[in-house]
C-alpha cells in the first residue's frame, strides 16, 4: 500500500515551521530554548512514528538523546563531564540537533514534493487523451466532486489503452493522492464544464 503524500508532505511542513520556530527562539537566545528544542524533538520523533518511517523517527530520537545527555551534564559526542561552560556546550547542541534535524526534514520534505509533482507529470497525457475521449466529468457547479473523481479514476483504469499509464501512476502514489492530483489538475485547466 502505497503513502497517502498529501498527508505526509502536510504533516512535515507542520514539523519543518516547528523547527523554524525554534531556530528563531535560539537565534533570539531565549532561556528556555534547551527544553523548546527538546520538545520539538519529541513530536518530531512521534510525528515520523505517525508517518511510519522508523529511520527518520530513530535520528530524531538519536538527537533527543544528545540533547538529553547535555543537559545531564555530558557532552553527547565525548562522552566527557562537562565541566565548564555548561550553558555553551547546551546551546551548541541545540544548534547542531536543529540543524541535522532541519536538514532531514526539508530532504524529507522535497522527496515527498518530487514524487507528488512526478505523478502529476504522470496524469496530465493521461487526462489529455481522457478529455479528448469525452471521459471527463461535466459538473458545471465547481470542482468534480469525489464520487466522479473515484468512477473518473476506474473509467481510466479500465480503459485498455490508457490502463498501462494508470498503473504505472497508481504503483508510485495512493488513490487519494491520485483524486487528489487529478481534482488540481482539472480544477487548474479551467475546463468548461
Amino acid at each position: 500500500m502505497q503513502r497517502f503524500l498529501h498527508d505526509r508532505l502536510r504533516r512535515l511542513e507542520a514539523l519543518l515551521d516547528s523547527c523554524n520556530d525554534v531556530m528563531r527562539a535560539y537565534t533570539a537566545h531565549e532561556l528556555d530554548v534547551v527544553a523548546t528544542a527538546a520538545e520539538f524533538l519529541g513530536q518530531a520523533s512521534a510525528g515520523y512514528q505517525k508517518l511510519g518511517d522508523a529511520d527518520a523517527e530513530s535520528d530524531m530520537l538519536a538527537l533527543g538523546a544528545q540533547l538529553s545527555s547535555a543537559r545531564s551534564g555530558m557532552h553527547p559526542l565525548t562522552l566527557e563531564r562537562i565541566t565548564a561552560r555548561r550553558r555553551e556546550a547546551e546551546r551548541s547542541i541545540v544548534l547542531h540537533a536543529l540543524v541535522s534535524s532541519g536538514t532531514r526534514l526539508r530532504a524529507d520534505y522535497a522527496e515527498t514534493r518530487q514524487s507528488l509533482t512526478a505523478a502529476e507529470s504522470q496524469l496530465v497525457p493521461i487526462l489529455t487523451v481522457a478529455a479528448q475521449r469525452g471521459m471527463l466529468p461535466g459538473s458545471a457547479d465547481g470542482p468534480p466532486t469525489q464520487l466522479e473523481l473515484e468512477q473518473l479514476w476506474q473509467t481510466l483504469c479500465a480503459d485498455a489503452g490508457i490502463r498501462p499509464a494508470a498503473r504505472q501512476v497508481a504503483m508510485t502514489v495512493s488513490v487519494s493522492d491520485v483524486l487528489l492530483l487529478i481534482s488540481d489538475l482539472l480544477v487548474a485547466a479551467d475546463r468548461p464544464r
